[in-house]
């Protein structure tokens, strides 16, 4: 009897490199940020993973995004691309960053949309929208402003911007030390109130670790 061979597609590709790294879905699941039961639809071809996880997909099982998606390997190539994979990174509103216990409280399926990483930014680390004009010229309303929830506030020198959230609110603000007082001081010299104090009660989110700058039209 004639044996026929497994089709070589994406969620077949995924099963052979996720065994051969000897993971089980419930290993792998937690790793790329989702259930083990969407890395089983992947592997059953009933969805195909986004963009997003696939950048932690990728390196996790030893590979590249254009063998999972299209089973092409480094040798087909005439150039070697020596580009790293871009991990990306959620945008969150504030409302989801002043509910938030941790990052990963936040549902994969209440992400809209994912940006690229800074540099040398925690894993943990996300985006928010700037909103307002309190720290204009050098951040604007829209800006995308990374975050870092993993550095301790401690850690945080006079100067550097952080996330907090206090009277039922998210703000971003730089943070000033004098003496054992913490304050928070908007950048535009014509905000006001321009520096209030930081609340003992206040929730510290996380220390601003870059931003991500969209292209536009000069002309």
């Amino acid at each position: 009897m004639e044996t026929l061979e497994t089709p070589d597609t994406i969620g077949t590709r995924i099963r052979s490199l996720r065994k051969k790294k000897k993971l089980t879905l419930k290993d792998l699941a937690p790793i790329v940020g989702v259930t083990d039961v969407a890395i089983s639809h992947w592997e059953n071809d009933v969805n195909v993973p986004k963009l997003e996880y696939l950048n932690l997909l990728a390196p996790t099982l030893d590979t590249t995004i254009d063998y999972i998606m299209y089973g092409k390997t480094e040798s087909s190539d005439t150039v070697k691309d020596f580009r790293p994979v871009t991990r990306m990174l959620p945008v969150l509103t504030y409302i989801q960053c002043g509910s938030m216990t941790n990052v990963r409280s936040i549902d994969p399926h209440e992400i809209e949309n994912w940006l690229p990483s800074p540099p040398d930014t925690g894993k943990n680390s996300f985006y928010l929208i700037a909103q307002g004009i309190s720290n204009a010229p050098e951040f604007n309303d829209g800006d995308f402003i990374c975050i870092d929830p993993d550095v301790p506030l401690e850690y945080v020198q006079t100067g550097e911007m952080i996330v907090v959230f206090q009277d039922d609110e998210a703000t971003f603000k730089a943070l000033v030390r004098e003496f054992n007082t913490l304050y928070l001081k908007a950048l535009n010299p014509n905000f006001q109130p321009n520096i209030i104090p930081l609340k003992e009660n206040a929730l510290y989110r996380g220390k601003y670790t870059g931003k991500f700058t969209p292209s536009k039209k000069f002309l």
